[in-house]
């Protein structure tokens, strides 16, 4: 076990009602706020109304900005920047899922900087020396972003889609209601339980010896498995909305990285280029990509994978065992396991092989080269 430092200063208030907290909360915060949304479904379904309100009745003033996509782009982030910085917004509020956090955590840092925040994203080393207070009102439950200090961004005229972090980007407060998620379509929703998924085994399959963070990884896969049917087939059932809700955040906040370096993250690199390819929801390209990333090195993650099987499925359980129930899972949540349930041919191999090039798509634990792009990809197709 590694040497770690365990930090996480983002308040979390989880459960039914939580959003009374906001107005109070954000008073002491500053006095102006710029709301940020996605395309609108938070007008629609009342809770930026319940934001808005609790502001108001605080005596606060604030902005609304929207139109975030699901794929995030930093031209909207730079342009909500420029908003901030006019409007003279001293905190960011961001009322939706990960794609809107991520947005608002670029514009945070983008106020006190003169230039784009892809900057920060490229891989130069530039970093923030302040950012604004980030509140956030979570309405998915997907990619742990609430409680950590992550973000993602593409340049999709580059073809280029990338994580950053800095410890600034904590979010100072965040507001987790489940009942928030009631009016999340089944199809985001799954997409969601995915990407949890998905941040649980790239922490598990490092190789950094941490048995208790292992033994934590496990077990959330597990109780994914319960619980993710159930908010797919009743979208109303609080314990299981409440349960993946706390489960996406606990997969990425720090609390399965202790006594290790970093996650893997290949197999999110290389969803991050079908993302930016083919505007692919990024559950649903992770969906896709992990079975095949499992299958091809197998060899190498074995006594791991076996680990897992016996955890999830039973003691006589085996690695391939998992494989296949990971695929049955993906088609009880009806998301994709294959490019072509995605309507993506073998016809766009090569461009795919060429972005994974140009952008060295690689794990921190499990290197990638061409062959085995091509091999993923034949097992993907």
């Amino acid at each position: 076990m590694l040497n770690f430092t365990a930090f996480n200063p983002t308040r979390l208030h989880f459960g039914k009602g939580v959003l009374e907290k906001l107005g109070p909360e954000a008073a002491r915060t500053g006095q102006k706020a710029l709301i940020i949304i996605g395309k609108g479904s938070v007008k629609s379904n009342g809770i930026l109304k319940k934001v808005t309100d609790s502001l108001d009745s605080n005596q606060l003033e604030w902005r609304l900005f929207e139109g975030v996509k699901s794929n995030p782009e930093y031209e909207l982030a730079d342009a909500a920047v420029e908003a901030a910085k006019l409007y003279g917004a001293d905190m960011i509020i961001a009322v939706g899922g990960g794609s809107v956090i991520d947005t608002a955590k670029a514009v945070c840092a983008g106020v006190y900087v003169d230039h784009s925040v892809w900057e920060f994203y490229a891989g130069k080393g530039i970093q923030p020396k302040n950012a604004l207070p980030l509140l956030v009102v979570l309405t998915l439950a997907a990619t742990g972003t609430e409680m950590n200090r992550f973000t993602v961004l593409q340049d999709t005229e580059n073809q280029h889609k990338r994580g950053w972090g800095h410890e600034l980007l904590y979010p100072k407060i965040s507001y987790l209601d489940p009942e928030f998620t009631y009016t999340v379509p089944a199809n985001y929703t799954a997409y969601g339980v995915a990407d949890m998924l998905a941040h649980t085994f790239e922490l598990y399959f490092s190789t950094d010896p941490a048995p208790l963070s292992d033994a934590f990884a496990t077990e959330v896969v597990k109780l994914g498995f319960q619980y993710g049917p159930q908010v797919i087939n009743d979208g109303k059932n609080y314990q299981a909305r409440a349960n993946i809700l706390w489960l996406s955040t606990i997969a990425l906040n720090g609390s399965l990285q202790a006594g290790k370096r970093t996650g893997d993250f290949g197999v999110h690199s290389f969803e991050h280029v079908l993302s930016v390819l083919f505007d692919i929801p990024h559950g649903a390209g992770l969906s896709i990509v992990y079975p095949a990333w499992m299958k091809h090195f197998q060899n190498q993650i074995g006594h791991k994978l076996d680990v897992l099987a016996q955890t999830v499925l039973g003691p006589s359980a085996v690695g391939s065992d998992f494989i296949v129930a990971l695929e049955n899972f993906y088609d009880q949540i009806k998301t994709p396991k294959r490019l072509s349930d995605w309507g993506i041919g073998k016809d766009k191999h090569a461009l795919i092989l060429q972005t994974l090039e140009a952008n060295k798509v690689k794990g921190a634990f499990f290197d990638m080269k061409s062959a085995d792009y091509k091999a993923m990809l034949d097992l993907m197709a």
